[in-house]
């Protein structure tokens, strides 16, 4: 069984357009070639690749929080 760790392209526009193309984070409006797939809990913590584990972050706030 393998554990996948990206989003699929379907998961993360429907997340994009639930979040109305907002970056959680710094609240602004991005077009979804400018967001990426986060997990909310980090895949490195055990968080899945699930669609309620998933977030659309522009791409400087996914570096920011990658980082920390």
């Amino acid at each position: 069984h393998l554990s996948l760790r990206e989003f699929d392209d379907k998961m993360k526009r429907k997340k994009y357009e639930e979040q109305g193309g907002i970056c959680p984070l710094c609240k602004k409006h991005f077009d979804i070639t400018e967001m990426e797939g986060d997990h909310i809990v980090p895949w490195s913590r055990g968080g899945k690749t699930v669609y309620e584990n998933l977030q659309m972050l522009c791409r400087v706030c996914n570096n920011t929080k990658s980082n920390k």
